[in-house]
């Protein structure tokens, strides 16, 4: 967590409040125009495991994008012509 300004702090208490309402365990992360980030979880063993959970979830797998479907050389033969299909 970092140190938040006062307005930052009511929002976060809001989303705290809510979240709580109707989970027993979370977590949340946010990160500001300034690149600061802000983060808050049930306690640190919660926080801790849906970090864990969350980047398992984020790793990609091999078998998770069937890149024999996607042929570079088709996207080059209309590149910038989609345009032309909306006016």
């Amino acid at each position: 967590m970092s140190v938040i300004d006062e307005q930052s702090e009511e929002v976060y208490e809001r989303v705290r409040a809510i979240l709580s309402e109707h989970f027993p365990n979370f977590m949340f992360c946010v990160m500001d125009d300034d690149g600061e980030l802000y983060y808050d979880y049930t306690n640190v063993p919660i926080g801790k495991m849906l970090i864990r959970e969350m980047k398992e979830d984020m790793q990609p797998s091999d078998d998770s994008v069937d890149w024999s479907e996607w042929d570079e050389d088709d996207d080059d033969d209309n590149e910038g012509e989609e345009w032309k299909e909306w006016s």
